[in-house]
C-alpha cells in the first residue's frame, strides 16, 4: 500500500502533526509527504514530493483574516491545474491534513481520501461552538477541502469520530519548570504592535516574542524577539511561566499538556479558530 500524507503549511500546527504520524505510518508501508501553503521551514519527517502555492489566507494589520482579499486574490486558474496534475492516483489512499488541493485531487478521480485534522469535526454533534459565528464561513471550511470521511482532533472526545490532540515525543520528553519568561507567538500582529501593548504592563517579567518577521534573534526595548525555531520554542516552553497565543490548535495542545497557563487570543475571522477558543473558555482556559 502507498498513501499520499498531504499537509497545509499555514501556521506550524499541521506540520507539527505529521512530525509524530508520519514515521508511525512508515513503519508499515510507504508514505509520500505532499505540502501546500506558504514556505515553511519547520521540519517534517521527510521532504515533500511536491510543495504547491495552494490557496492562501490574507490577514489585515489588525491580525484579522481579510477574506475579501482571501477569496478575490487567489489565482484560482493555478489552483485548477494543480488539482488536474496531483498526483494522487500513484497511491492507494490520501490522507489530507486539511490540504485542499489532494482533496479535490482525490474526489475528481475518485481515490479515497481521509481527513485527518481539527476542522474536519468543527460542525460535529457535541463539540463546543461559539456563541457567535458565521455558517457562511463554516461552508466554506469545509467546501475548501471536500472529504467523506475522516477523523478530527479536539482537546475532549466529544463524539465517537474524535482523536486526542497529537503531542509530539519531544514535548513529552521535556523536563518542565517556571521561569519568569512569558512566550508570546502572535503570528498574525506586528512585533510593535506587541511592544506598544507590552511597555504598558509593569515590568515584572521578561518577554520574548517568536516571530517569521526576522531571521535573527535580538533584544529591543527590553523584549527578546527570535526567529521562528522550532527547537528554542520547545527548549523555552518547557520552562516559561506562561503563554500568549492565537488560538491554533497545536501549540494549545501542547501547552495544556505541559500545565502552562495560557492566555489565547484567536485570530479575528478565523472560524477554526473561534472554535478552538469556545472548546478552551469550557477547559478553564
Amino acid at each position: 500500500m502507498k498513501i499520499l500524507y498531504a499537509i497545509q503549511t499555514t501556521g506550524n500546527g499541521h506540520l507539527s502533526r505529521a512530525q509524530k504520524l508520519v514515521p508511525k505510518f512508515s513503519e508499515k508501508t510507504n508514505v509520500d509527504i505532499l505540502t501546500s501553503g506558504p514556505l515553511n521551514n519547520f521540519p517534517t519527517y521527510k521532504p515533500p514530493i511536491k510543495h504547491y502555492k495552494g490557496f492562501k489566507f490574507f490577514t489585515s494589520k489588525s491580525g484579522s483574516i481579510n477574506w475579501i482579499q482571501t477569496v478575490f486574490l487567489n489565482n484560482y486558474f493555478q489552483f485548477f491545474i494543480d488539482v488536474f496534475n496531483c498526483p494522487v492516483r500513484d497511491y492507494d489512499i490520501v490522507i489530507s491534513d486539511y490540504e485542499p488541493i489532494s482533496a479535490w485531487a482525490s474526489m475528481l478521480k475518485g481515490i479515497k481520501c481521509v481527513a485527518l485534522s481539527n476542522q474536519y469535526v468543527l460542525n460535529s454533534k457535541n463539540v463546543p461552538k461559539p456563541k457567535r459565528y458565521s455558517r457562511l464561513l463554516l461552508r466554506v471550511i469545509n467546501f475548501l477541502c471536500p472529504t467523506k470521511l475522516g477523523y478530527g482532533y479536539h482537546y475532549r472526545p466529544y463524539n465517537e469520530n474524535i482523536l486526542s490532540p497529537i503531542i509530539r515525543d519531544r514535548i513529552r520528553e521535556i523536563n518542565t519548570s517556571t521561569s519568569n519568561e512569558i512566550l508570546i507567538y502572535l503570528p498574525t500582529y506586528s512585533i510593535n504592535n506587541i511592544i506598544d501593548i507590552i511597555k504598558k504592563i509593569p515590568d515584572q517579567m521578561e518577554w520574548t516574542i517568536f516571530t517569521n518577521e526576522s531571521d535573527s534573534n535580538y533584544k529591543i526595548e527590553g523584549v527578546n524577539i527570535n526567529s521562528i525555531s522550532d527547537d528554542l520554542f520547545t527548549k523555552k516552553i518547557g520552562s516559561c511561566y506562561g503563554i500568549i497565543c492565537a488560538a491554533g490548535f497545536s501549540i494549545t495542545s501542547e501547552a495544556i499538556f505541559l500545565g502552562k497557563p495560557m492566555l489565547v487570543i484567536p485570530v479575528k475571522a478565523h472560524i477554526e479558530q473561534q472554535f478552538n477558543a469556545a472548546a478552551l473558555e469550557k477547559e478553564g482556559v
